[in-house]
């Protein structure tokens, strides 16, 4: 914390310095330590303490991917109505539940419940559609129709999606979110946060289906029973942060895709997803007053939050050596030289890292390592346990812990296991070393040494107290003893 005493000593000392004349640098140097001390107050412990930004959305949050860390947030778990971008999370359960090659058929039922103006791809009644280009008409096109019926193909019916929708939010952490439809047109009980958004475009981001569909700017779909489209017709992805058209100044390098929507109760919303060097975040933004063409607006607003980010955060790899020193520490016993860095069965995902602030190193992060009862299969590979990085009470990151089976040498394949074996055996059969007994022996040894110690010194004190006392009673009983033989002529 800034302490105001370092500030009140070099004041003195510019004090000092006008008293011995130098009078018209006096509004300088006030102003000079001003503004350093105001930089000390604002920028603490190596930069740990950043001032958040300013913005015109009512909520957001942003996230890192590969961490989940919490870089920003503004009233994260406010609900408010996702208009459009709902369509991420129909995109993600589409793409995980269905094959690109499916054939969508699309019934009446696609086209029901619409408002005035909603957004569509022109799809008509009875067309067939492949599943991936569904998927870039509900992305990139904002396709009400496509998002209706790929929840229709898939599930049956739109209800029975929805659930699927619901079912995936409660699996992704998403504790204030309730789906109603599959396009996010207005409901009142279809509702979601800032955060749960992040949450679910965190998820899709990591397909990697979802991505190439998030990320392209056109999309010329094929020609179809009903519908001869053309170059001339290609679907236009609505995101200006990585297709401007008319809004260059919302072009954003680092940006790889996202989602808009609007309606006129929810107001303006945006998912934003953008990658600069190793670092890759999330940005959601919800309930912005501002259209595209008044700033601010939701675009500014991400912008301004990818920005603060970017600048005062970075992201440190979780060094090589954390597999080995799980292997150590935790897992294996005497034997793990056994597994080197190279040829251990433990390994950690390989761009696994940790978000923190600038000038933290991941020392000053508390580890955690946590081993499950039973394996996890996830992706196909066994999933033992988690290693993770808290920094001030907040996950700042973390990484699976896999196991796999190697052709290494292990135990079984040394030439000579005789006496490897009959160690490990005593090894295990050994009782553990008593060090509370020991421990608690040396403490009253050491009590009674002391008292002893005590005791000793008592009675020297005692008898050194005795013998005083006797002289001075032997002394007191003669008194004139000394003087009479200084008289006496002892020499006759």
């Amino acid at each position: 914390m800034y302490d105001i005493t370092y500030e009140r000593e070099i004041f003195a000392y510019a004090e000092i310095m006008l008293e011995n004349g130098v009078q018209t640098m006096k509004k300088r140097v006030k102003i000079f330590l001003l503004g350093i001390c105001m930089a000390l107050s604002v920028n603490v412990m190596s930069g740990t303490v950043f001032a958040k930004p300013s913005i015109f959305s009512e909520t957001a949050c942003v996230l890192d991917v590969q961490s989940g860390a919490i870089l920003y947030e503004k009233n994260k778990n406010q609900k408010e109505y996702p208009a459009s971008i709902t369509k991420i999370m129909t995109t993600l359960v589409a793409i995980e539940n269905s094959s690109m090659d499916e054939e969508v058929v699309y019934t009446d039922n696609a086209f029901a419940n619409w408002e005035s103006g909603a957004s569509n791809a022109g799809i008509k009644v009875g067309e067939r559609i492949s599943m991936e280009e569904s998927l870039y008409a509900a992305m990139l096109a904002s396709a009400n129709e496509a998002c209706n019926g790929m929840a229709e193909h898939i599930s049956g019916s739109i209800d029975g999606f929805v659930k699927k929708m619901n079912q995936k939010a409660k699996e992704l952490g998403c504790q204030n979110t309730h789906f109603a439809n599959t396009n996010g047109l207005w409901k009142k009980n279809h509702y979601t946060t800032a955060y749960d958004m992040a949450l679910i475009g965190r998820a899709a981001i990591r397909n990697e289906d979802f991505k190439t569909i998030a990320g392209t700017r056109t999309y010329i779909m094929s020609k179809t029973n009903k519908n001869k489209r053309g170059p001339s017709e290609p679907l236009v992805n609505h995101h200006k942060m990585i297709n401007p058209a008319d809004y260059p100044q919302y072009e954003y390098e680092y940006c790889e895709g996202g989602k808009t929507g609007y309606t006129s109760k929810s107001r303006n919303t945006l998912v934003t997803f953008a990658k600069k060097g190793d670092m890759e975040l999330v940005c959601a933004v919800m309930k912005c007053n501002n259209s595209v063409w008044l700033e601010p607006n939701a675009y500014t607003d991400t912008t301004k939050l990818f920005n603060y980010c970017f600048e005062n955060y970075e992201k440190t790899k979780i060094q090589d050596n954390a597999a080995s020193e799980i292997n150590e520490q935790y897992l294996f016993t005497n034997f793990s030289p056994f597994y080197s860095k190279e040829t251990s069965c433990l390994h950690i995902d390989e761009d696994a890292g940790v978000i923190l602030p600038k000038g933290v190193s991941i020392d000053q992060a508390e580890k955690k390592i946590e081993y499950y009862d039973k394996a996890v299969d996830e992706n196909g590979k066994k999933v033992i346990g988690k290693l993770s990085y808290v920094y001030k009470g907040q996950e700042v990151g973390a990484t699976n812990i896999y196991f796999e089976e190697n052709d290494s040498p292990t135990l079984r394949d040394s030439i000579d296991m005789s006496k490897w074996f009959d160690e490990a055996v005593e090894t295990a059969s050994k009782p553990p070393f008593p060090w509370k007994k020991v421990t608690l022996l040396i403490i009253l040894a050491c009590c009674i040494i002391g008292v002893s110690i005590m005791c000793f010194l008592k009675v020297m004190e005692y008898q050194t107290k005795t013998e005083n006392r006797r002289r001075f009673k032997r002394n007191r009983r003669n008194p004139r003893r000394k003087e009479r033989d200084f008289y006496i002529d002892r020499s006759k």
